[in-house]
């Protein structure tokens, strides 16, 4: 769904906010009961359809005025339940929203609801045990992803322009492979975290699906922005993202070639450790078009390849178990305080997050077993200080977003090292990625869409978006 036909149909009074909100809450009740929302209030809907029609009548209104959207249940909503989609936090209203959320309010959106997520983030296949699994877009047999797969339903099937979830270790970029459709994770801090739910703080970045990258640029430039509230934010003059869109590469207008002068990283270990024949010949099929537009191929070498995934998991365990071991003592609802012990607390957790909840806690609970965390950072700054070398040979790196297709949403056997791999290395090191589909397969019994991710530099969010639209135009 193109964002900028709605605007015009929202600003030549062909609809109005509430007849479009109206239309989508219609076509979203036969699917309410597939699990994609947690929360959905329409008195609150309502109100803000209100609110955007103020905003018209007083020509106060914007690119986003009247835009329906939803949000995953891991961030903060003063008029809406938030829970994170756990069961310990089934009752809890925020008392603020989150930053990006207000910005978004005092614009005029409209948020539909808050989406279906696995418990606190932690999963890959958003099979939520107390909220319902969420089924795939495409085949319903099969996993849509976490852990934001609740959030890219709607906008799968076109009923909304896009959709805000986060990324930790690949929660944006495996759903919008699994669905068909563009996962974006910006660098680390460029937006705000405040009123998010963390997971793995050092790692956790507000991400956004769409179909359409216009709509992605349109959206970065309304919620980037330091914030005082959140200290891992950058303050950094404000940009359009949207400035390099039908440029070439170079800024030269007379060159056919659009993507001339782009320098495309390509790891050999990357390559080598990709098991799926399909996903293979994907990858070889998107370097040879890039080549047609010009860019140049240049190997690269990534440090500690093989050990990715296990700092990784040693990080993230170890920041879980500090972000949720807090819900062991109390929680505020409705100015009252209920206090959990120990037995409801771990029995109240999935299994998913009771493990990494575990892990971390074995991880730091000793100064002995605090070495491996210690030694895990320290690695993750010898893999950073590589990436930076690397950019300075090269602008981008194109790499598999999984070594697999899809899998079934019950397959809890499949191992998270092919899950993460190719993913969690952008969340490791801060840096923007996006996952873009590329076809699609269609075999007798299912649906699938293959794909393939992009890596840049920090803060060339911009350039990439350049990037995606140039290919999008000329191959997809």
């Amino acid at each position: 769904m193109n964002l900028l036909k709605l605007y015009y149909l929202i600003y030549f009074k062909k609809i109005k906010p509430f007849d479009l909100s109206k239309f989508i809450l219609k076509k979203i009740e036969n699917s309410l009961f597939k699990n994609y929302f947690i929360n959905v209030d329409y008195s609150y809907i309502k109100k803000q359809c209100f609110y955007s029609e103020e905003l018209l009548l007083k020509n106060k209104n914007n690119l986003l005025t009247g835009i329906p959207a939803s949000y995953k249940d891991t961030f903060s909503t003063k008029n809406i339940n938030t829970t994170a989609g756990s069961r310990i936090l089934n009752n809890y209203k925020a008392f603020y929203n989150s930053t990006f959320l207000n910005k978004l309010n005092n614009l005029g959106i409209i948020n539909i609801g808050k989406n279906n997520m696995d418990e606190f983030c932690v999963g890959s296949n958003n099979f939520n045990f107390y909220f319902g699994k969420t089924e795939n877009s495409l085949n319903k047999y099969y996993t849509s992803g976490g852990s934001s797969g609740g959030s890219v339903y709607l906008v799968s099937k076109n009923l909304l322009p896009f959709s805000i979830g986060s990324d930790t270790g690949g929660s944006i970029r495996q759903p919008s492979l699994f669905n068909n459709v563009i996962g974006f994770k910006p660098t680390y801090g460029l937006i705000s975290r405040y009123g998010m739910f963390s997971y793995s703080s050092s790692m956790d970045t507000v991400g956004i699906f769409s179909k359409n990258i216009l709509n992605i640029s349109i959206i970065l430039n309304a919620i980037t922005g330091f914030d005082v509230k959140d200290q891992t934010t950058f303050n950094l003059k404000k940009e359009d993202y949207t400035r390099y869109l039908n440029k070439n590469w170079l800024l030269n207008k007379i060159n056919y070639k659009k993507l001339k002068g782009l320098n495309i990283g390509v790891s050999k270990k990357y390559f080598n450790n990709i098991y799926n024949f399909s996903v293979r010949s994907n990858i070889e099929d998107i370097l040879l078009n890039f080549e047609f537009l010009g860019a140049k191929i240049i190997f690269i070498n990534i440090l500690f390849f093989d050990f990715l995934t296990i700092i990784y998991n040693v990080i993230s365990s170890s920041e879980l178990y500090s972000n949720i071991s807090k819900y062991n003592n109390k929680f505020l609802f409705d100015k009252t305080y209920f206090f959990l012990n120990k037995k409801t607390f771990f029995n109240s957790l999935s299994i998913n997050t009771k493990n990494k909840f575990f892990i971390g806690n074995y991880l730091i609970s000793s100064n002995k077993n605090k070495k491996i965390f210690f030694l895990s950072k320290k690695i993750r700054i010898l893999i950073l200080e590589n990436f930076k070398k690397i950019f300075f040979i090269c602008d981008i790196i194109i790499l598999p977003v999984l070594s697999c297709n899809i899998w079934n949403s019950l397959d809890f056997n499949l191992s998270k090292n092919l899950i993460d791999k190719f993913t969690s290395v952008s969340n490791l090191t801060g840096l923007p990625s996006i996952s873009i589909p590329s076809k699609s397969l269609n075999f007798k019994t299912f649906k699938a869409s293959q794909g393939f991710q992009i890596i840049g530099k920090y803060f060339s969010e911009a350039r990439l978006i350049q990037i995606i639209y140039e290919y999008k135009k000329n191959f997809l």
